[in-house]
């Protein structure tokens, strides 16, 4: 996982630019502050240690001494990319992935992103003798990654915004985009955009990479947590990984008279797994800020749904995990939302390409800088690639359909759960995450539902409404509760964030497709 800065150019203190940002996003990691600093560069990171531990220090470097890697995430095929590069001639000294980023660049340049197989990655690699600069980010976004140019075309990297907005040459503030790496001062898009043709996928084929994706997130000796809802996403990730790792706990969040609580705790008796339980006991109001801070967006979805991922991920810190399991993806790649039920079938796919390439800037956000709080790695199986593949161009016959006399969403995904799961975890209908927790967080913020809404009506007068609706008109807030939380979000400096203003495509929107 980790979180990373780099700074680029002829910057003046860099030493103490790149430890202020660093230092805004020590949680993201247990070891705090590994950098190096050269004459036109400055690379560092608090790493959170998963693969080799006492040999995983960043940044990492060849032999020579002149290229260097910095890297949030994780690569899931490392093993056997140093195996290839060790034939050919390439010695490396660690067990460790982002060392194999070094040799990667040194032997394929910018087609090493092209080698990887993982779905959360955001890496820096500079060469020292050429003052090259080689960035990447993942082909959907799951690992966050930002970037700013000062007045002085100095480049400024980080994992979160937080980093960035702390030093005062910074103005502006990009997200560095999804599917790119950035080379030779340009950015180019080395994934394109996902499709949205229909095909038909045999039912066997897409089970098999749905397994083989929950493989290559359990390889490691540490213990493992589920995010376990009772729905039939994070269900079908628990039964799997109960088979594939002899070290697994749902953690369930959920008032004891919550739908989650009640399916998912009956699925752990039933199934004998280990489960602990979490209720959502917070003050919404006394909490507000810091969510907004850690999240970085005032968009009402994400923050109302980031509560009930903040307890749940505290949670897991507390009990000493360190990777954790969703089933985030599903709902995105197979048409899992009920809106889906209600829009044209011709149009499904095109919703689901819609929801997808929104999510880096939304709940995907959201899942990671909620996790990273506490310093837990969240890792999505329903993100592998070889799924988003095969997943998103499927005909949305498979998708949106009738099982026994009723319609389904995500239906195939149903189909193939029912070979695991009871009934009644297979069919469920769908439950937002805290909704589904008994959290009172609303439906439809525009309805002015739910606690932050009723919080806003208190905090925001008709006058500052007006008035912050007028001075940032550009954002197009419509509520007092987005005003709200937007006041918060100005008030960390994220406002510097210029895709920010730019509104997040979400569910709702599958209304106006």
């Amino acid at each position: 996982m980790c979180g990373i800065a780099a700074i680029f150019g002829e910057v003046n203190n860099k030493e103490e630019k790149l430890k202020a940002s660093l230092s805004k996003i020590t949680h993201r990691g247990e070891y705090s502050f590994e950098y190096k600093v050269f004459d036109h560069a400055a690379l560092g990171a608090n790493r959170l240690a998963i693969v080799d531990e006492k040999l995983g220090m960043q940044p990492q470097q060849d032999k020579n001494g002149d290229i260097f890697a910095i890297q949030s995430g994780e690569i899931f095929n490392f093993v056997n990319l140093a195996q290839k590069l060790q034939s050919l001639g390439h010695t490396l000294r660690t067990h460790n992935d982002t060392e194999v980023l070094v040799h990667l660049w040194k032997e394929y340049k910018e087609k090493t992103v092209l080698k990887l197989d993982s779905e959360m990655f955001a890496f820096v690699i500079y060469d020292k003798k050429s003052n090259e600069i080689f960035v990447a980010r993942d082909r959907i976004g799951v690992k966050p990654l930002y970037y700013a140019f000062d007045e002085h075309k100095n480049f400024y990297l980080a994992s979160e915004m937080k980093a960035l907005v702390c030093l005062e040459d910074v103005k502006k503030i990009h997200e560095f985009p999804p599917g790119h790496y950035f080379y030779k001062n340009k950015f180019v898009r080395y994934f394109g955009s996902t499709t949205i043709d229909n095909k038909n996928a045999e039912e066997k084929t897409v089970q098999k990479i749905i397994e083989e994706s929950v493989a290559k997130r359990v390889q490691t000796d540490l213990p493992i947590a589920v995010f376990l809802s009772g729905g039939v996403d994070s269900s079908l990730i628990m039964e799997l990984a109960t088979r594939l790792h002899r070290n697994v706990t749902a953690l369930i969040l959920g008032k004891t008279d919550s739908p989650d609580y009640i399916s998912a705790v009956r699925l752990c008796k039933e199934k004998q797994w280990k489960y602990r339980v979490i209720e959502p006991k917070i003050n919404y109001e006394h909490e507000l800020a810091n969510i907004v801070y850690f999240v970085e967006t005032y968009d009402p979805n994400i923050v109302r749904h980031s509560f009930a991922n903040d307890i749940i991920s505290k949670f897991a810190h507390r009990l000493g995990f360190k990777i954790v399991l969703t089933g985030e993806g599903a709902d995105e790649i197979f048409a899992g939302y009920n809106e889906f039920l209600d829009i044209n079938k011709s149009k499904i796919n095109l919703g689901c390409k819609m929801l997808l390439e929104s999510m880096s800037r939304g709940n995907l956000m959201r899942i990671d800088k909620m996790a990273m709080r506490y310093t837990v790695e969240t890792r999505c199986p329903f993100f592998d690639q070889k799924l988003v593949d095969i997943a998103m161009p499927l005909d949305s016959s498979q998708k949106v359909g009738e099982y026994n006399g009723k319609q389904y969403t995500k239906l195939i995904l149903r189909k193939i759960a029912l070979k695991y799961l009871p009934e009644y975890i297979a069919l469920r209908d769908k439950f937002a995450f805290a909704n589904g927790a008994g959290m009172n967080i609303g439906m439809n913020y525009k309805r002015g539902d739910g606690v932050l809404s009723e919080i806003a009506a208190r905090k925001i007068s008709d006058s500052t409404f007006v008035e912050i609706q007028r001075d940032y008109s550009e954002y197009k807030l419509e509520t007092k509760e987005e005003v709200m939380l937007f006041d918060y979000y100005r008030s960390f400096g994220y406002d510097k964030f210029i895709e920010g203003k730019e509104r997040l495509i979400v569910k709702d929107t599958l209304y106006t497709i």
